[in-house]
């Protein structure tokens, strides 16, 4: 019912990271800027697993996004182009932490193999003022851009609510985050709302470069599912003062979620 996996893409002049839409796996810790900032960032992903599926289930997305920063509020948009090669009755875009199926039990499991548009992911973030812990709070609408026809969606609207705290502890930042998705139900489908917690912990590894490890955990939307739980890793490096890069991995700890995954993001701050 959410955004992609874990998409990394920090401004390189911040120094700490960005709020983070639900689903992404780092700390959602972020400056409170004076002035508003735009940044667009753009990256490739890849996840396999089998779901318990029995057949291999392969996605490839190619996101795109638009975050605004002003003061404590942050606002993003992204729009994911996706392919999947899986059994026809695997649904893109169904994972609550950013993982990609749902299962239809109207489709058959005939393998195929399309791609095209994504949902739409719109999302918002305010951090609350604190001089003791970052709290942020966070709400995030899936817009049904994604064919449904072509199961690259479940043709209806998502919403989900969360909230991160995290404490800055010398050059480690330990995280924690809670996140309620509330799924649009189609028709023929058997959907649940779902509760997901994750934690981590982030450091600086150098000046322009912070690594991070995550563990997270949540219930399954489709009853024909497994919960989700998954480990993820990566990196962010500010390249110059306007471009960033960041790279990541995910491993599966349960049969509904991929086997593994990775992923390369850039970006880049317009002002």
């Amino acid at each position: 019912m959410r955004v992609s996996i874990v998409t990394i893409a920090i401004a390189a002049s911040a120094p700490v990271m960005a709020a983070n839409p639900l689903g992404d796996q780092r700390p959602a810790v972020r400056p409170v800027l004076s002035k508003p900032a735009v940044e667009i960032s753009t990256g490739f992903e890849y996840q396999e697993g089998k779901y318990g599926t029995g057949q291999k289930v392969e996605t490839i997305s190619i996101p795109t996004s638009v975050r605004v920063t002003t003061g404590r509020f942050q606002f993003s948009a992204t729009l994911p182009y996706v392919r999947i090669d899986a059994p026809g009755n695997v649904v893109g875009g169904g994972g609550v932490l950013g993982l990609p199926i749902l299962i239809d039990p109207n489709q058959t499991a005939t393998r195929t193999r399309r791609e095209g548009l994504g949902d739409l992911k719109l999302g918002a973030a305010y951090t609350v003022p604190s001089t003791i812990v970052g709290l942020s709070l966070l709400g995030q609408v899936k817009l049904p851009t994604a064919s449904n026809v072509d199961n690259l969606g479940t043709g209806e609207t998502d919403y989900s609510l969360g909230a991160e705290l995290s404490k800055r502890l010398g050059g480690v930042i330990p995280f924690i985050g809670v996140s309620y998705t509330i799924p649009g139900v189609p028709k023929g489908y058997d959907l649940r709302n779902s509760l997901s917690l994750r934690g981590g912990i982030a450091t600086m590894l150098s000046p322009q470069v912070r690594g991070y490890i995550s563990y997270s955990h949540s219930r399954s939307a489709s009853r024909l599912l497994t919960n989700e739980k998954q480990i993820s890793t990566g990196i962010n490096a500010g390249l110059s003062n306007r471009l960033s890069l960041g790279v990541f991995s995910t491993a599966g700890l349960s049969q509904g979620s991929p086997d593994i995954g990775a992923g390369v993001q850039l970006g880049m701050r317009i002002f």
